[in-house]
């Protein structure tokens, strides 16, 4: 039943300058390019264009504590079941290896359907970035409601 209420929070980074980033962390060029087109793609609701940024092998840890995978989620996305106001991504770590990058932080936002509808909303996450061949693509994503007010 709660699978249509997955919040994914990439809507920030349809404009990246909407990200906050804690003193001295600093977001790579790529992963910044990439939340900004995973943003308006998730937006415009382009399945093609969310598809080309998530991995195929994609699984998040979603705020109603499913895992889902790829497909699932860009099927909630279509049914336009991911919709916010008052969306604000925080930036508090990020850890660059080679071929891994981890961005963690929280989001707050106002749901308008699903956990915690009307209210504003804190949500922690983790997103875990590889490179692949066709550049760099989120494989993992964990996002908790951590509080509701």
């Amino acid at each position: 039943m709660f699978k249509k209420f997955v919040l994914l929070g990439a809507i920030a980074f349809a404009n990246p300058a909407l990200a906050q980033l804690a003193p001295g962390v600093r977001m790579p060029p790529e992963i910044g390019a990439a939340y900004g087109k995973l943003g308006k793609a998730m937006m415009a609701h382009d399945a093609s264009a969310v598809r080309d940024i998530w991995a195929e092998d994609f699984v998040v840890n979603s705020p109603n504590n499913t895992v889902m995978r790829r497909e699932d989620v860009i099927g909630v996305m279509e049914r336009d079941f991911l919709e916010y106001r008052d969306f604000h991504k925080h930036i508090t770590f990020i850890g660059e290896k080679p071929e891994v990058t981890v961005v963690m932080g929280y989001d707050t936002m106002i749901p308008l359907k699903g956990p915690g509808a009307g209210k504003q909303v804190m949500r922690p996450f983790t997103d875990i970035w590889a490179k692949r061949s066709a550049g760099w693509q989120l494989i993992a994503r964990q996002a908790t409601i951590a509080t509701v007010k």
